[in-house]
């Protein structure tokens, strides 16, 4: 049933708008500020400080997934799709993407600026080429945590798996800047991130340009340039024949790029889901 929760969740994400509000870790950042304080003259070692953090949520979605082993039975679906859509935090990006095209094509440069420190973070980029790396950079690094990682640890282990993945994302985002934990959630990111990571390119070159999806590849592993720009690499890669001068249009391309894969991966859980691999 895991197709499923996947299908429904993303759907209930797109079209809920009071979703949000359901969507929030706050609790998540008291209780590890508790037990830090709690805990902080017994633990001194940063993996391990990382792992205590985790475990709460992750064990607490174990014993229930346990408890409800039967992927057939009412509970145990609306279990793994309560947590599902929960993990998935807010897809709003795609919105935002539009926004930001259609404020290009418009020549809207309000909009335009105040949508680009949106995604990105900045007040604004140095010049058009910049703006379209850090937009798609920026976007990348949203939908891999709010999308793709997720459905692919829930698709490979379950509520269990989309749990894992997102609460390790909120721990790096909340001590990003911490030398001690940031370090032991950037390594942990880095671990689970990989395999998907890999499955998207693969995904960009099947819907994209593949050579040059596979050429950006080469060039990426020859230049050692690190994971984080794997993917923006063989994005550009597959975007090859579209003119990025042409912002709109290779936003545009980029946006649909993305859709595109993401129903590539729905329809390799379905195939897997139909021989019993899932």
């Amino acid at each position: 049933m895991a197709l499923i929760s996947i299908i429904l969740g993303i759907l209930i994400d797109r079209h809920w708008d009071g979703l949000k509000q359901w969507q929030r870790f706050d609790w998540f950042t008291r209780f590890n500020q508790w037990l830090l304080e709690k805990t902080s003259s017994h633990l001194h070692n940063p993996t391990l400080k990382f792992l205590a953090l985790l475990a709460l949520p992750v064990f607490a979605t174990m014993l229930v997934q346990q408890m409800t082993d039967d992927w057939l039975s009412p509970f145990a679906f609306l279990f793994a799709l309560l947590v599902f859509v929960y993990c998935l935090g807010s897809l709003d990006i795609e919105q935002t993407l539009e926004s930001l095209i259609k404020a290009i094509t418009d020549n809207d440069e309000v909009n335009r600026n105040a949508l680009f420190e949106e995604i990105t973070g900045e007040s604004s980029a140095a010049d058009d080429e910049t703006m379209i790396d850090d937009v798609m950079q920026a976007s990348m690094n949203t939908i891999i945590e709010r999308l793709f990682g997720v459905v692919f640890w829930f698709a490979i282990l379950g509520p269990v798996g989309a749990v894992l993945y997102r609460f390790s994302q909120q721990l790096f985002n909340q001590y990003e800047t911490d030398p001690v934990l940031g370090k032991s959630a950037e390594r942990m990111l880095e671990l689970l991130n990989w395999i998907p990571t890999r499955f998207l390119s693969i995904s960009f070159g099947i819907t994209g340009h593949f050579e040059g999806a596979l050429a950006a590849y080469k060039e990426n592993k020859e230049t050692d340039r690190t994971q984080r720009y794997l993917l923006i690499d063989i994005c550009h890669g597959a975007l090859e024949g579209n003119q990025r001068e042409e912002k709109a249009a290779y936003l545009t391309a980029f946006r649909g790029l993305i859709l595109r894969s993401l129903i590539v991966w729905i329809s390799s859980i379905a195939l897997l889901t139909l021989l019993g691999w899932s």
